[in-house]
């Protein structure tokens, strides 16, 4: 199950148009990554529920069954935000999954792109004989800042939660579940690791799968552009492994070399005496004369005027604010 209903409010104006997993994630739309790489691993059978712009996810997910072998998608639309708990409890009631017949669900964010082996995170989760898998990060970065940390015992069985920065283990929002591990879940609103990581805890059922795969999220807009870098320069993408970096990043459009191409959108003008580095420019954008754009996003459809200069921010409604 994918939870792509959320309305992205920590993203700002970046998300008033469309949902979250809609945005571009160089120069692909996120939640077309994220199917390619479910499928990529064996993942066939994939609910979406859908709540804020469902219609910008919509041709994404019809796009994906018409193009992708075998992918079957259904949609559990919620009139009501139902959150990741609510929102599970829903689609497997309607769905049927986490039934004994379906066997083991993958459970994962929308706004989310990992890179992990699935086949070997599927094999711990078999021989430990847990009801709930998570993935984590042991060495956890800046990508994992301002969330709550899991803590673990021995064999890797989860024992608690630690605050924001506290010592632990960075967890991704991946979890494997038994068909019993849906016994724990209440089904109101809320998330799961409020719903239903309590029990598994106290059951002494859940496992934290350690890995150092890199894993992109974009739940804010400074997130969003770190992840869009870090992937394109650490080689993650699969269309970018073959080739150096050197040669990738080099590029001229207007007035941005150096850019990463898949970092421009589609219709974007960046004028010729124009400065572009290290920045995320959305669809349809004009970087204006002698104007400077370094480690900052401008939303869709946005001018930015000749001669100014936009630095670490989100440009928007024709003013920049701090990322």
């Amino acid at each position: 199950m994918v939870f792509a209903a959320g309305r992205g409010e920590r993203m700002g104006p970046l998300t008033r148009d469309r949902a979250k997993p809609a945005l571009p994630f160089c120069g692909v739309p996120l939640l077309t990554r994220l199917l390619r790489w479910l499928t990529g691993a064996g993942v066939n059978d994939v609910v979406v529920n859908l709540h804020h712009r469902p219609e910008t996810l919509e041709p994404l997910l019809v796009s994906a069954e018409r193009t992708m072998p075998g992918l079957t998608i259904g949609r559990s639309p919620e009139p009501e935000l139902l959150g990741t708990s609510g929102g599970l409890s829903r689609a497997a009631a309607r769905f049927g999954l986490g039934s004994d017949a379906g066997g083991p669900l993958l459970v994962l964010n929308g706004d989310t792109l990992p890179t992990f082996d699935l086949g070997e995170m599927a094999g711990f989760h078999g021989a430990a004989g847990a009801e709930a898998t998570l993935l984590a990060d042991p060495e956890p970065g800046p990508e994992f800042s301002g969330e709550r940390r899991l803590e673990t015992g021995e064999d890797g069985v989860i024992t608690g939660l630690s605050g924001p920065g506290g010592p632990g283990l960075g967890f991704s929002g991946v979890w494997i579940l038994e068909p019993a591990a849906l016994g724990h879940l209440h089904g109101g609103p809320g998330g799961l690791s409020q719903d239903l990581l309590p029990g598994l805890i106290a059951a002494g059922t859940a496992r934290a799968f350690p890995s150092r795969a890199p894993w992109f999220e974009i739940g804010t807009p400074r997130r969003y552009l770190g992840a869009s870098r870090r992937a394109l320069e650490g080689g993650a993408l699969p269309e970018h492994r073959a080739r150096p970096a050197a040669a990738a990043t080099a590029r001229s459009r207007g007035g941005a070399e150096g850019q990463w191409p898949e970092l421009i959108g589609a219709g974007s003008v960046v004028e010729e005496d124009a400065c572009v580095e290290g920045s995320l420019l959305l669809e349809d954008v004009r970087i204006g004369a002698r104007a400077v754009v370094r480690d900052s996003i401008v939303a869709a459809s946005e001018t930015v005027p000749a001669g100014a200069r936009i630095e670490a921010a989100l440009f928007t409604g024709g003013a920049a604010t701090p990322l």
